[in-house]
């Protein structure tokens, strides 16, 4: 009677196991935003968005790390700086670090790096009464710096006992023989800026085209990873038909309608005269080429990856927190795209 028991609840209990796991599978990615600013501060309508998709994370950029011009080692840039108290409950850091930091390649530089960045966030983490478990690194790594790069992480992650997460290019997902799997808990796939930024008609922030030779090999790779999907626009300026500079935040809206500019194109604009425009420096004839992501194109991203990536994934972070960013997009958008992850 005992056995027949135990067999009949072993029966109930092995499609019970099922359910939950297919629960498990089919639950969708936590909404997240980068915020990539060096003053932090919500407004209203941030807020209203963080609020509305249930946003729980942040990924605050704290400050970069470059090569000091004058003494040749590495210091840290564009520290942040709170200007508000309303803090998300969760907070992961975020450094970037310039590929040229790791090109000496020795162990010297690595140590004293990690104790000088470690200090660094528990001085900013202290000062605005923020805990975190988990830091971030933004670093786009070659094969020839990879070394002092993963020594610099496993030390990190022995000094820190922090969770550590890095970004990982598409390129280094397709090369990962060649540039290595970081030692880190997880990645977070950057799922664009994947082509050449020029005057061309070429969208350098997603092309289809060209993310469809890299997204393949995501099903072979061993780390597990969210997703980082692109809701800024910026635009290209074109002197003589060759790039001269970049304009941050810039929308088709902020050139339409100004009559200091002839419409040329789909997205494209000629400068009547020479002036200033948002703080950047114009030069008559130049021709700017606006660059942006529709949420058709977050729709097909979506698409493409669920295809091609198998593991789980818990967390799909849009680049970047900005009111002039997501007044674009409808407000569904982001949980659209979550869902599409199920």
């Amino acid at each position: 009677m005992r056995k027949m028991q135990k067999a009949t609840a072993t029966y109930y209990l092995i499609p019970l196991l099922f359910f939950i796991a297919s629960c498990r599978t089919k639950s969708s990615p936590d909404v997240s935003f980068y915020y990539w600013k060096t003053r932090f501060g919500l407004n209203h309508y941030e807020n209203s968005v963080m609020k509305e998709n249930n946003v729980h994370s942040l990924y605050i950029r704290y400050f970069d790390v470059d090569l000091d011009p004058e003494s040749g080692q590495p210091k840290p840039v564009s520290t942040i700086i709170f200007a508000s108290s309303l803090i998300p409950k969760t907070v992961i850091p975020v450094v970037f670090i310039k590929n040229r930091v790791f090109e000496r390649g020795d162990s010297i530089t690595a140590y004293a790096l990690v104790k000088n960045i470690l200090q660094l966030i528990t001085e900013i983490n202290k000062k605005n009464k923020i805990t975190v478990s988990e830091v971030q690194f933004d670093c786009d790594w070659t094969g020839k710096t990879k070394d002092a790069f993963f020594l610099f992480l496993r030390s990190y992650k022995k000094l820190s006992g922090q969770i550590l997460s890095a970004t990982i290019r598409l390129h280094q997902v397709k090369y990962s023989q060649r540039t290595g799997i970081p030692p880190v808990d997880h990645g977070v796939l950057m799922f664009y800026n994947m082509g050449t930024i020029s005057a061309s008609d070429a969208n350098s922030i997603y092309e289809e085209k060209n993310a469809l030779k890299y997204v393949s090999s995501l099903k072979q790779y061993p780390l597990r990873l969210d997703i980082a999907l692109p809701i800024f626009s910026w635009g290209i300026g074109a002197r003589n038909g060759k790039v001269h500079y970049l304009l941050n935040k810039m929308y088709v809206k902020d050139f339409e309608n100004d009559s200091n500019f002839v419409i040329i194109g789909a997205d494209r604009f000629r400068a009547k005269y020479s002036f200033f425009k948002g703080g950047y420096y114009i030069m008559k004839n130049d021709e700017i080429k606006i660059e942006n992501i529709g949420a058709k194109d977050l729709i097909g991203m979506t698409k493409m990856l669920t295809k091609n990536i198998y593991q789980p994934v818990r967390k799909i972070i849009f680049y970047d927190l900005d009111s002039s960013n997501i007044i674009n997009y409808e407000s569904n958008i982001f949980q659209t795209v979550s869902q599409g992850f199920r």
